[in-house]
Formats: structure tokens, sequence, C-alpha cells
């Protein structure tokens, strides 16, 4: 009896090694911020205006196994599936927003508040090899390590645009309301667009398989209407972008 329990007993161990070695996925990172939101509200060239609009910003990673066909390109490149959320506020800001005119009192009443929710699949090049790396073991200065990503989304956006001073979305009414440069230069019915996200962080291990994080992540949109405005003149900024300097935590799975 105590043959067969023990048999039972290294079944399970090796069935649980297995499990391990051929899983999908070798973990998990969630994480968040608080960044800028680069678009056509704000003064075109004054960087300020730009950087006052901001966004929150949140993210999750699912990171795949690949280690088990044993691909020197694992010793130092990660692939995931990633899952992305902003939420924003922007304003119309600067010197002729500020001004007592009536068309800088239309610029002031206009706002958005855009959310946008994308999934994509993405790459990191890890600086350390990640054969060291291990994500196992503790090894003194294996304990950081820096790293860049590359990733594309598809994302749907609501850019959710307005005017306290009437229905943005009746044209009818935009000649009275907006200021000139955007009447019939309002899309808020939302939509989906491609996306890039670039990554620059580093990862400290705290445990055998946790690890916190810290990395810049930019996210352009070669879409110009995630903010819910498009006005495709000479002063037109063209597309959209997102900067946050995220914090997370990643598990990986034992």
């Amino acid at each position: 009896m105590k043959r067969f329990f023990l048999i039972l007993l290294l079944a399970a161990l090796n069935i649980n090694a297995l499990q391990a070695q051929y899983r999908t996925f070798d973990g998990y990172s969630i994480g968040g911020s608080y960044g800028f939101f680069k678009s056509d509200f704000g003064e075109r060239y004054d960087w300020n205006t730009n950087i006052a609009n901001n966004a929150y910003q949140f993210n999750a990673k699912l990171y795949f196994n690949f280690y088990k066909f044993h691909w020197r390109i694992t010793n130092h490149f990660r692939f995931f599936a990633t899952f992305d959320f902003a939420y924003g506020n922007l304003k119309h800001r600067g010197h002729y927003a500020l001004k007592s005119s009536q068309t800088a009192k239309r610029l002031r009443a206009m706002t958005a508040k855009p959310i946008l929710a994308g999934i994509g699949v993405g790459t990191e090049f890890w600086l350390q090899d990640l054969t060291y790396f291990s994500f196992n073991k503790l090894y003194g200065i294996y304990r950081v390590s820096p790293y860049v990503g590359i990733s594309v989304l598809g994302y749907y956006y609501k850019p959710n645009i307005q005017s306290s001073l009437g229905n943005i979305n009746d044209p009818s009414i935009q000649p009275y309301i907006l200021h000139p440069r955007f009447v019939g230069h309002v899309y808020n019915d939302g939509g989906f667009t491609p996306a890039v996200n670039m990554t620059l962080g580093f990862s400290y291990q705290i445990t055998a398989l946790t690890h916190i994080y810290l990395e810049n992540k930019f996210t352009w949109f070669p879409n110009d209407r995630v903010d819910g405005l498009d006005v495709n003149d000479g002063a037109d900024k063209f597309s959209d972008w997102l900067y946050a300097p995220i914090v997370g935590v990643e598990i990986v799975l034992p």
C-alpha cells in the first residue's frame, strides 16, 4: 500500500512538472499610471499645453511560454498578448484659448473625455539573459533587467467630445458654438483604429515568482480622430498619442 501511494505521489509530481514545462503561458502582469494625451486639443507648437491634457492608462500582459521549444531567441525575447485601457480628459489650452474673444470662449467650452480599449500582441527584448534571470531563483545582481518592447494593437475608441454651449453633434448648431476651424470636423461616433505601443523599462525581481516593473510607454495612433477632431488643414497636428510611466507587478507562473 505504501508503494502504491508513493507511486501516486511521484506521478502527481511528474504531471505537475510536465504542466510547468509545457504550459501555454509563462506569467502575467498588471500595471497602470497617469500620463499625458497629445491630440488636437492644445495649442500647436506649444508643448506645455499638449502635455497638460492627461489620461489614465491601464495595461495587462499575458506572457506566452516558448521556453519549452528551447529556441535560442527565448534567451532574450519574450512574447505576450496585451490588453490596454485608457481614459482621457482633454481641454483647449494656451494663448488662443485664454483670450476674451468669442472664438476663445468657444474653445474653452469644448472638452473631450475619450475612452480607448485595445488588444494586441507584442515582444520584449531583455538585456539580461533570461536563462540566468531564471524567473525561478534569485541571483543577486540578476534581479534587475532593463528591456525594450513593441506591440501592435487594435483599439476601439469613443471620443465623447462635447461643448457647454450646445449640442456639438448637430451640424446646424456647430457654426454658433465652435471655433471656425472645427466646424464640420467633429467625429464623435467612435470606431476602431490600429496602434503601436513602444516601451522602455526595467524589471526588479522581489521574490522568486514576483517582479515589479517601471516602463515608459508610448502609444501612437495613426488615426487622427481618436480625440474626436480631424481638422485636415495646414494647422492640423495629425495623429494622436499617449505617454505614461507605467508601474506594475508581474506574477510568474510556477
